[in-house]
């Protein structure tokens, strides 16, 4: 399934790593340190101009992708959710 995260940006939800809260956070240095790191490597893809409220690391091919996006940790684990109760409800269904 796939999750869409902000404007045309859309991230395999089985290559999900986690998802967090940008706010929260970027207060501890290490997570500062590692999306430095991921942005000098060009391994950060922002899926919206707006205010940034969440990230998500998801595999790539060439190690961890970050996605920067507008949509609350909240709102994209309801998005998953929903998802999947709909594969169950179209599994159900024979489609």
């Amino acid at each position: 399934m796939y999750l869409h995260i902000g404007d045309n940006v859309c991230v395999r939800t089985d290559r999900i790593i986690g998802i967090f809260d940008i706010e929260n956070s970027t207060v501890e240095e290490a997570t500062r340190k590692f999306l430095k790191s991921a942005e000098t490597k060009n391994r950060i893809t922002y899926a919206s101009p707006k205010m940034p409220k969440s990230f998500i690391l998801a595999e790539g091919a060439a190690g961890v992708d970050v996605y920067v996006s507008s949509i609350t940790v909240l709102a994209i684990k309801e998005r998953i959710a929903a998802g999947r109760r709909t594969e169950d409800y179209n599994l159900r269904r024979g489609k």
